[in-house]
């Protein structure tokens, strides 16, 4: 019930309630509003929902009766959530701190994480604060304000005794299987069924009348003939389900240069398989369609993961479906498409992404340890090549765990085309190497023969580095945890020991006389990323994090340790 009620949040963050009531009148009864946010009934849903005001995101509520409330914290930056699942987070309002599990909301692409019922203690930290952070793997999103929660709280109240009264009419919308005419809101994917053909859907300067016919081979299409009011039309062909069990999506998105264009997909039915998509786009000499692709799965969440006005499709790499577990076990790596001068193309090498890899590698990385299930650490792998830490993260993981638990079958590769003869992988690191190899990931090591005799002449310090100033019994001293490094120049690889933690070298190079490094680093159970800078300054080391990860207080001078005097007989 609860995951079908935020069906309108894209559509608040897309244009804001204000714009939205505008548009669709009959949809949304306005019933209280304060400094900070606006209450209304929608319809549609049935429920009260009070929303900040600004369009822009931050904390919403959700009544969908008197008994039962739903918390969310939405922001389009929290769009790269797109798996339902559970995520430890920290809450801070100016007053205190909440730490708990939220769960992702991933309806229609809209990011964010909600509360069911949520706590006394989590309510008590927003009453009479100004505003709100939320931390979720080591990132903070916010502050959104609070201004106004308190009134909030009690309007949304009154919202749901309203209706559980019976005070809001109930009255049809234009999204009815009677309906022959559908508006769509820009950043809202609407779905269809066999059933609505024969619509016109509505937004902006485009038509689109959707209908079916039947294929040549026996196949039964979706077609949809998409008109731009200035620039022509053209029509759309896409495979679809037989009988009732054909459907699919239509969205309105900016797809390029931040002009709207359409996103019409189609789900050809089956278990686990395949939504096609294509994308509708006015060019200076006529409408054009382009394919976008098949894919594993219902639907497609358009979303701008690098906010520069356009939409991308936070996809997957199906390939990885089934070569290393069973479909239910698979977790592949992300993959990013993109309309780029009329062309789909895919952008996930590029640099505006990155943050969006490290956020799902990170993830998977605790995953695989917590797990060491092939299909999932498989995944993890391909997210780490990506970012140049194939070598590292898999030198991190429990291979013989992982071995174990791999099922057998999955090492034969009888298919002398694809596996270029190789009838069998030694285990799941040879059958991960090789696979993702092929498929064009980056898995050889990328340090070089200057990098590694870097880090060999630190290695010759044997016990290590530490803070000139820091105590005997601090975390970072000689006596507890200094800094020891690893170098080997034949495969490639270094890494660097602190207390209680490692991290291995991922892409790294030298500026005149310093190290820039990328490292993956694991401790005490966690994964995360950090860009450190390494300066030899005569016997001392000169340590900077450049995201604070492991130095938080700036760049640190460490002095060699000395060595520690023999144990007496």
């Amino acid at each position: 019930m609860f995951f079908r009620m935020f069906s309108c949040l894209t559509l608040f963050l897309a244009v804001g309630l204000a714009a939205a009531a505008s548009a669709a009148e009959e949809r949304y009864q306005a019933f209280a509003e304060n400094r900070g946010w606006t209450i209304a009934y929608d319809r549609q849903d049935k429920v009260c929902i009070a929303t900040p005001k600004g369009g822009q995101g931050g904390l919403f509520f959700v009544r969908p009766n008197g008994n039962d409330v739903v918390v969310l914290i939405a922001s389009s930056k929290l769009g790269w959530l797109t798996h339902e699942q559970d995520y430890d987070v920290v809450v801070h309002t100016d007053r205190r701190k909440w730490t708990g599990t939220m769960r992702a909301n991933v309806t229609d692409g809209s990011g964010g994480l909600y509360l069911t019922n949520p706590a006394a203690g989590f309510m008590a930290a927003l009453r009479g604060a100004g505003r709100l952070t939320v931390s979720l793997d080591n990132v903070s999103y916010g502050p959104f304000s609070l201004s106004g929660s308190n009134e909030t709280i009690k309007q949304i109240a009154d919202c749901a005794r309203a209706l559980d009264r019976g005070d809001f009419a109930t009255a049809p919308t234009q999204e009815t299987s009677e309906a022959k005419e559908v508006d769509i809101f820009p950043g809202t994917m609407i779905d269809w069924s066999r059933a609505d053909f024969g619509k016109t859907y509505r937004s902006e300067d485009w038509t689109i009348t959707l209908s079916g016919e039947d294929g040549e081979d026996g196949t039964a299409l979706a077609v949809a003939k998409v008109r731009h009011k200035d620039k022509g039309e053209t029509t759309v062909r896409l495979e679809t389900g037989p009988e009732d069990t054909g459907r699919g999506q239509i969205g309105i998105y900016p797809l390029q240069w931040a002009e709207p264009g359409v996103v019409f997909s189609s789900f050809t039915g089956g278990a686990h398989c395949c939504t096609a998509v294509s994308l509708i786009h006015a060019s200076d000499e006529a409408v054009k369609a382009v394919d976008l692709g098949t894919f594993d799965g219902f639907g497609v969440a358009p979303i701008d993961l690098d906010e520069d006005g356009n939409v991308e499709f936070d996809l997957r790499d199906d390939r990885f479906l089934y070569a290393f577990s069973s479909y239910a076990e698979a977790s592949p790596p992300v993959k990013i498409m993109a309309l780029r001068d009329g062309e789909a193309r895919d952008v996930t090498s590029e640099d505006a992404f990155r943050p969006v890899i490290e956020r799902r590698l990170t993830a998977a990385m605790r995953t695989c340890f917590e797990q060491s299930a092939a299909g999932v650490c498989a995944g993890a792998l391909g997210n780490a090549a990506l970012l140049g830490y194939f070598a590292p993260a898999l030198d991190l993981m429990a291979l013989e765990e992982i071995d174990k638990q791999m099922e057998d079958y999955l090492l034969d590769c009888d298919d002398t085309t694809a596996c270029k003869g190789q009838p069998r992988f030694k285990d799941f690191a040879d059958a991960a190497r090789w696979r993702l190899a092929n498929w064009g990931y980056q898995t050889e090591s990328e340090l070089d023969g200057k990098v590694t005799a870097f880090v060999a002449d630190l290695a010759k310090v044997k016990t290590g580095f530490a803070p000139e100033d820091a105590a005997s019994e601090n975390e970072y001293s000689c006596d507890m945890g200094p800094l020891t490094f690893e170098a080997d120049a034949e495969d490639g690889t270094a890494l660097v020991h602190g207390y209680e933690y490692s991290c291995n070298f991922g892409t790294a190079a030298l500026v005149k006389d310093s190290l820039v490094v990328d490292l993956l680093c694991s401790g005490e159970a966690d994964f995360w990323l950090d860009r450190h800078v390494y300066a030899r300054d005569g016997d001392q080391l000169l340590s900077l994090s450049a995201t604070g990860a492991l130095d938080a207080a700036g760049a640190a001078r460490f002095k060699a340790c000395p060595a520690k005097p023999a144990a007496q007989p």
